[in-house]
């Protein structure tokens, strides 16, 4: 509870009366009731500051993200993402929307020789409490005749929008892939 709030709370019984016994009359006192109120209700509904949200809610979603495209390769993937999603990546054209984004990602997620992995480090929602992003690292493995082998990795930022019923999906995401590591001279 905020100290306007309890002013307000505190003092509202004192401002009707002295409204009355100053013979100010009712409309006066309705309007001093009224305005109060209004106050009360702007400042249990959070009128008065930002809205305060969890990062640790995106992480946790980012988190849901990669173990979706773990278990379910594409079809996890393509559960997270918004229908008018977008990306960008070099040398290429902005890319809009899911089925362009999973068409996309579909080569990497349907070989099964390939994995992806990410994890997010950080995350930050707007005062609105309706965005936020996420910055974390991947790294990409491929089979090899000895086990898994890294193929690449990197870091990525991805844009999160709160739908309607709470849950985060995917409207922008990118990343910037590591420099290999130069090759040593025989």
């Amino acid at each position: 509870m905020n100290l306007e709030w309890k002013k307000t709370f505190l003092y509202l019984p004192l401002i009707v009366k002295n409204a009355w016994r100053n013979g100010r009359g009712r409309l006066r006192m309705l309007k001093i009731v009224t305005a109060a109120g209004v106050t009360l209700a702007s400042l249990a509904c959070g009128w008065n500051g930002a809205a305060r949200s969890d990062p640790a809610a995106l992480l946790k979603a980012d988190r849901a993200f990669a173990q979706a495209t773990a278990e379910r390769r594409l079809e996890g993937f393509a559960s997270f993402l918004e229908e008018d999603v977008t990306t960008i990546r070099p040398n290429s054209p902005v890319l809009k929307g899911k089925i362009a984004l999973v068409e996309r990602w579909s080569g990497l997620l349907q070989d099964p020789e390939a994995t992806i992995t990410w994890k997010p480090l950080r995350a930050v929602i707007a005062a609105s409490g309706d965005l936020g992003f996420t910055v974390g690292s991947y790294e990409v493995t491929k089979a090899s005749g000895r086990g898994r082998k890294a193929a690449g990795s990197g870091k990525y930022v991805t844009i999160w929008r709160k739908q309607p019923d709470g849950a985060w999906k995917v409207t922008f995401d990118s990343g910037v892939e590591d420099t290999p590591p130069a090759e040593k001279a025989p």
